[in-house]
């Protein structure tokens, strides 16, 4: 009689002795046949702690009779004992009754078992969640606030003419009440202000620009956060300045973009003309090209670049053009328009490099489309928060 049989007629003589529970008998009837276990059992074995157990032991107790299988006096009985009392000690009320078939099958059933024991006690990894970006509905509407005045006042036009004003009322500059005036432009829009001489100052979504309603004395000094592209009217006498973060610009008249959403990243590109940028010390400057692009360094000084004017020209015209950019700035980008939580679940795509064209007044899912067309990653929707995985 082989060692199979042996075993079998063993353990089939007490089967009527000994009472199992249900847990033990699904445990049973996967040991019965390892090899064809089904998914639908995999998910039993993650919430039956019991039955799982169960199969654990018994896998215990097929490597110790595997071990003993030359021997030929085996005592079943003892082994049977030794595996109902080991359930007994781990505080499962119950008399285990060993109906399986292949308790004495070929080695690769017990190692099925453990290795379903290593995958079912493992955690899933948790996927990382790097949110980029973060909405807020604080600002609806563009808003304008005069001096240190209280109120804000919501503004229905996406455009304010001090100049044409001016004009109108025919009034002498000098002769002009001069008021600080603040205006906020929500995500999701832009706002183009003609100031009192004739500088045209666009501003993109999510910026807040600072001036006086008429500029008097040696200097026109404006202030800055967020994005806007200036059209500088020129006048010899009165340099334009534009403080943003840490960084000034001081011009005469010609046309630049600025870009500051925060104090330690700002950008400044000249179309034309010359410009002059420094830090708000004076420690260091320089003086830029038409075509030439500044950024503030770590160490306060200004790293100088030729760059293609063009791309810094698009949002202007009511698009989104990235070229060679870092996947993660590309979807602050985004996120700052449409004014969506931008979450990454993978870091080692943040660094990708980007080309990417779209227009900006599309609806979004039409955007995610087009982003999933490159096939480079995966956007979606998930509790109202964009996922780029």
């Amino acid at each position: 009689m082989d060692f199979k049989t042996y075993i079998l007629n063993e353990l089939f003589m007490d089967e009527k002795n000994i009472n199992i529970n249900k847990s033990e008998e699904e445990a049973l009837k996967i040991m019965e046949n390892v090899s064809h276990i089904t998914s639908d059992q995999l998910h039993g074995l993650e919430k039956d702690e019991e039955c799982f157990q169960a199969c654990v032991d018994i896998a215990e107790v097929v490597i110790e009779m595997r071990q003993k299988q030359n021997t030929l006096a085996i005592n079943v009985q003892k082994e049977l004992v030794d595996f109902h009392n080991k359930r007994l000690n781990n505080n499962k009320k119950k008399n285990t009754r060993i109906l399986w078939t292949a308790i004495a099958g070929v080695a690769a059933t017990v190692i099925v078992i453990l290795i379903l024991r290593t995958m079912m006690i493992s955690p899933e990894p948790k996927l990382e969640s790097i949110k980029i970006f973060e909405a807020n509905h604080a600002i609806a509407q563009a808003t304008l606030q005069i001096d240190d005045e209280k109120e804000i006042r919501p503004l229905k036009d996406q455009k304010i003419d001090y100049h044409r004003t001016i004009q109108t009322e025919n009034k002498e500059v000098g002769k002009q009440k001069v008021q600080i005036h603040r205006l906020s432009i929500p995500r999701g829009e832009t706002f183009k202000v003609v100031l009192s001489e004739g500088t045209e100052v666009f501003l993109n979504s999510d910026s807040r620009l600072v001036y006086p309603t008429v500029f008097k004395g040696k200097e026109r000094i404006v202030s800055l956060e967020g994005e806007a592209y200036f059209k500088v009217s020129k006048d010899v006498e009165h340099p334009f300045i534009v403080k943003t973060g840490n960084v000034q610009v001081r011009v005469l008249g010609t046309e630049f973009n600025v870009r500051g959403y925060s104090p330690a990243d700002v950008r400044i590109t000249l179309i034309t003309g010359k410009v002059a940028v420094s830090d708000t010390c004076g420690t260091h400057n320089v003086e830029m090209e038409p075509g030439q692009s500044a950024q503030l360094s770590t160490d306060g000084t200004f790293a100088v670049s030729e760059v293609n004017i063009e791309s810094f020209l698009y949002w202007k015209e009511g698009f989104f053009y990235f070229d060679d950019i870092p996947l993660a700035d590309m979807m602050k980008e985004i996120g700052r328009w449409y004014n969506i939580d931008i979450e990454f679940r993978n870091s080692k795509i943040m660094d990708l490099r980007m080309h990417f064209f779209a227009n900006r007044h599309q609806d979004i899912f039409n955007l995610i489309e087009l982003l999933n067309r490159m096939e480079r990653v995966h956007a979606y929707f998930e509790t109202g928060k964009l996922i780029i995985e």
